[in-house]
């Protein structure tokens, strides 16, 4: 590819040695001017440095389906956001608005009958009396 106009000569696989040829081809195709390819396989385009024979439809195909993909993944990663945010303010929000102590015990020198949690002493016990009852 040392000249525009010109293809060196190359080996193909299966087909053997193609000889130097010249751009383009065609008298009918001026456009194709530039010798284009791979080491194995050159041709005539009209663009230089174009390294694709082929029509480029096929990548409004795959243009399509990533755009497709990744729509999808959008929406699953905006879905997944989602639900955390709404779990993080739904725990936010059910939590406790004052700090719980525990249960109130009382000290030594409260009302007995304030507090159902009352130290009896052993001395302080009272012996079950037992009542006879006869008919």
């Amino acid at each position: 590819m040392e000249d525009a106009h010109t293809c060196e000569g190359y080996f193909k696989d299966g087909a053997g040695y193609v000889e130097t040829f010249t751009c383009p081809q065609d008298p009918g195709s001026p456009e194709l001017g530039y010798c284009c390819g791979f080491e194995d396989m050159k041709y005539c385009c009209s663009e230089p440095g174009n390294y694709y024979p082929y029509k480029h439809a096929y990548m409004w195909t795959l243009s399509a389906g990533l755009l497709v993909g990744l729509s999808i993944a959008a929406l699953v990663l905006l879905a997944f956001l989602t639900s955390v945010l709404v779990l993080c303010i739904l725990f936010l929000r059910s939590r406790p608005q004052q700090v719980d102590t525990g249960l109130k015990l009382s000290s030594h020198g409260t009302d007995p009958g304030e507090s159902s949690l009352k130290r009896v002493s052993r001395r302080d016990r009272k012996k079950p009396t037992y009542v006879n009852v006869t008919s």
